[in-house]
């Protein structure tokens, strides 16, 4: 019987396809000359999604945070890149694969949502197949944790106002201490450096302060103002709010480790830039 795995879509175009290449480039991205203070466990991060040259310098100080811990399942949140459908996709293999090898998928907590909420949570391999905003972050977990972790990928698609709130409701009802939450998100797309600058950090600011209402707030005032070339203030609002809706219910706390753009890069152009934040949340 073949694997049911999900291959990788983007390796060699997001990240390195090989191996070795992956390592040591997690490696320079990594800084182990700063180990991580010695905080409680975080219990959710917010990471970008684009190529690591772009941003994995700013998912790497998302992911330094929890550097040698050990969690059950890892529930990677995102909302949809590559395909559109309603309600929440959750991939039907047993595996997803990179080519530092396979992760089992949590299958126990998948079957519980599904049949916990029908109508919102829905098994498409096909919604997630090509898609990166999941895949991209799963390197960096294989890398950093200790062996022996599970994932849950949920893609967002198409959902009513609040749907989120209903997303916290059924993840609260099934998860555990032992689990960790990452919602993965770039942030304002396609403004000038300077202006991404002041969106940004505005943006991520409110993130970790676990106000939902003030970043909303916040993305339509920035959308009504004309900022040259802005699309949108971040691209993940469904996994954001999910997470900042379980962490203000849990009483967590936020903390913005990271800010750049595109335009930092080697050779960027700063003229037109996407965004990249990393929030790590705790318990108070």
């Amino acid at each position: 019987m073949r694997p049911n795995v999900r291959n990788p879509a983007v390796a060699g175009a997001f990240y390195p396809g090989d191996p070795a290449e992956i390592e040591a480039m997690l490696a320079r991205l990594f800084d182990r000359k700063c180990p991580s203070p010695n905080h409680p466990t975080p219990k959710a991060l917010i990471a970008p999604h684009a190529g690591w040259s772009y941003s994995g310098a700013v998912a790497a100080a998302a992911f330094q945070t929890v550097e040698g811990r050990a969690f059950h399942t890892v529930v990677l949140l995102g909302n949809a890149h590559a395909a559109h459908f309603d309600g929440i996709a959750l991939d039907p293999h047993d595996a997803w694969r990179t080519p530092l090898g396979d992760v089992p998928l949590d299958e126990g907590m998948r079957s519980r949502l599904t049949a916990l909420d029908p109508r919102l949570f829905r098994q498409s391999g096909e919604a997630h197949r090509r898609d990166h905003v999941l895949e991209v972050q799963l390197p960096f977990l294989q890398y950093i944790l200790q062996p022996g972790f599970n994932i849950l990928p949920l893609l967002f698609g198409q959902n009513p106002a609040g749907g989120y709130r209903q997303c916290a409701d059924d993840l609260l009802s099934d998860m555990s201490d032992s689990d960790l939450l990452i919602a993965s998100s770039d942030l304002s797309h396609y403004p000038s450096s300077a202006d991404a600058e002041s969106i940004d950090r505005a943006t991520l600011q409110l993130m970790a302060a676990l106000d939902i209402a003030g970043l909303e707030r916040h993305e339509s005032a920035v959308m009504q103002r004309g900022v040259s070339g802005l699309q949108t203030a971040f691209c993940g609002p469904d996994a954001v709010k999910t997470v900042l809706e379980i962490g203000r219910r849990k009483g967590w706390r936020g903390e913005v480790l990271a800010c750049r753009n595109s335009g930092d890069a080697e050779g960027g152009d700063r003229s037109s830039v996407v965004g990249y934040g990393a929030v790590v949340f705790r318990e108070s």
